[in-house]
């Protein structure tokens, strides 16, 4: 049977591996999106047939209230949702970093997961079913220098997935996030030309994962920080 996925950062390299994941099982999927060129990127890749499901765009700023609602009700009864927004900033020493780096990584990789949460979780607790997957990353646990602002703002996906696991553990509803390394990006292969990228996370490895949290293949998988 046909789910409604609703997958925010959709547009971006990770997301459109994973809209494809769940295009290509039937699904129909309700992407978000703030920035034109990356719709229409997305809208050009995905120019193609597919096995099955569909594919709505929707213009909607997911870190505000208004715009996460909207992207709820675009996607309602929504069964799967994907906090998959998410920017970098580093580089540079925590006394040299600007206060606005940790406001941007706040409200791109954190508050757009808040948001679409509060959203989504009534409607999931009610219907006793649903599944939440966030996108946090190695570096909220590795914290590696000159990196405050971007791994604050993943270790407070961490919280927030353990959090409210514990709050809709009686409700039919699972949290899990997914904590990837490096992943092979053309912005990140742009931004580290000399890096081995070998060594990077290809993004269809994640989706799969992803994926496969949302399955009745990880019905018992809940709270979890899986790393890939």
């Amino acid at each position: 049977m046909a789910r409604n996925v609703l997958v925010s950062g959709g547009a971006g390299a990770l997301g459109r591996a994973v809209v494809e994941a769940f295009l290509e099982g039937g699904d129909h999927v309700v992407v978000p999106w703030i920035v034109e060129a990356e719709r229409d990127a997305l809208a050009d890749a995905l120019c193609r047939p597919l096995e099955a499901g569909s594919l709505t765009l929707l213009a909607a700023d997911v870190a505000e209230a208004d715009g996460a609602a909207a992207a709820v009700e675009a996607a309602e009864p929504v069964t799967v949702l994907v906090n998959g927004a998410g920017g970098f900033a580093g580089g540079m020493p925590h006394t040299e970093t600007p206060l606005e780096d940790f406001d941007r990584m706040y409200r791109i990789n954190l508050r757009t997961a808040a948001a679409l949460c509060q959203a989504a979780l009534p409607g999931m607790t009610s219907r006793a079913a649903g599944c939440i997957v966030n996108v946090a990353s190695r570096a909220a646990i590795d914290r590696p220098p000159t990196l405050a602002a971007y791994s604050a703002s993943k270790a407070g996906v961490l919280v927030l997935t353990e959090t409210l696991q514990k709050e809709v553990a009686e409700h039919g509803v699972r949290v899990n996030a997914v904590v990837p390394t490096t992943i092979d990006t053309p912005a990140n292969r742009a931004a580290m030309p000399d890096a081995d990228f070998g060594a990077w996370t290809p993004t269809a490895a994640i989706a799969a994962v992803v994926h496969w949290l949302a399955s009745d293949a990880a019905a018992s998988v809940r709270g979890s920080a899986i790393p890939v």
